[in-house]
């Protein structure tokens, strides 16, 4: 009797080992494991494939998609695609010839069509983002409008349509005031006339210059614009865009030194931060430690 116990238990642990070993021979969901970190909880149940700690790589083989998660997630093969049902992403997608369908990415807020290329999708609670790293998308919202995401642009859902403005009579002119016999002198004037302060933009038209910085390929000048505008922003809005900064040299401008010496100032800033993943991941991509034992940092 305990002779075949331990060897059911043994068994079980050769499973496991094989498993931890050969992560590629396990399917989930209809998606295979590619790669799995040691530490990796993962199961399945009505919602999809459940990812609760560690890192895995999880690939549908037919439709070239691979994704890495970032993170807590959720996530299904549907017929038509691969769902994102909650968490964060890093999609990679096989190159797809001329006249061949898109490789298709399930949202709550539409679809992404690929082509191929590389970028992250975050699903929350009633909405998420993209951001195009690599290639070109296609975002389809559920009314059917299609709307292209440029390189480098984070693209949200739901989004808000604009109010549309209201018709308004044109005002009667002012009558012409009679001019002053006399002009003040500009300290007369200054005493009595306070200065207006200059406002600092805020975040979101930070974000959204940076939107046109980017679509028009100026990868310089964006970066520039955003190290001058994080010295005026608060600490609360100061994370994301020093976030956007480091994806922006990491990326698009791909300096590996400036980049490596950006995320670790934002490491030593934001502490436990809410890109913490994110950007050991760029620190991956650009093999940082390695950098910084060559420069001795």
């Amino acid at each position: 009797m305990s002779w075949g116990l331990a060897a059911s238990s043994a068994a079980a642990l050769a499973l496991v080992v094989f498993f931890m070993r050969a992560p590629s021979a396990r399917a989930l969901g209809g998606l295979e494991v590619a790669r799995a970190s040691a530490d990796l909880m993962v199961r399945e149940d009505a919602a999809g494939v459940v990812i609760q700690g560690g890192e895995a790589a999880l690939m549908d083989a037919a439709r070239g998609i691979t994704l890495r998660n970032q993170g807590p997630l959720v996530v299904r093969r549907e017929p038509s695609g691969v769902r994102l049902v909650r968490g964060r992403a890093e999609f990679s997608v096989n190159h797809r010839q001329p006249g061949a369908p898109p490789a298709v990415v399930l949202v709550s807020g539409g679809a992404i069509e690929v082509m191929g290329t590389r970028f992250t999708v975050e699903e929350r609670e009633g909405g998420g983002t993209v951001t195009l790293h690599e290639g070109a998308i296609v975002f389809r919202r559920l009314s059917g409008e299609v709307v292209p995401v440029r390189l480098g642009q984070t693209l949200e859902w739901p989004v808000a349509k604009p109010a549309e403005p209201a018709l308004r009579e044109p005002a009667p002119p002012e009558p012409e005031r009679p001019q002053p016999l006399a002009t003040p002198s500009p300290k007369a004037a200054s005493s009595r006339v306070p200065s207006t302060p200059v406002r600092a933009p805020s975040a979101e038209d930070v974000l959204r210059e940076l939107e046109v910085l980017r679509g028009r390929h100026e990868f310089e000048q964006a970066a520039r614009y955003l190290e001058e505008a994080m010295r005026k922003q608060p600490v609360a809005t100061r994370e994301r865009l020093s976030f956007e900064l480091g994806s922006l040299l990491t990326y698009q401008l791909k300096d590996a030194q400036r980049a490596c010496s950006h995320w670790a100032r934002h490491e030593q800033q934001f502490r436990r931060g809410h890109y913490a993943e994110a950007v050991q991941r760029a620190r991956g991509t650009l093999s940082c430690e390695g950098l910084d034992r060559e420069t001795g940092r």
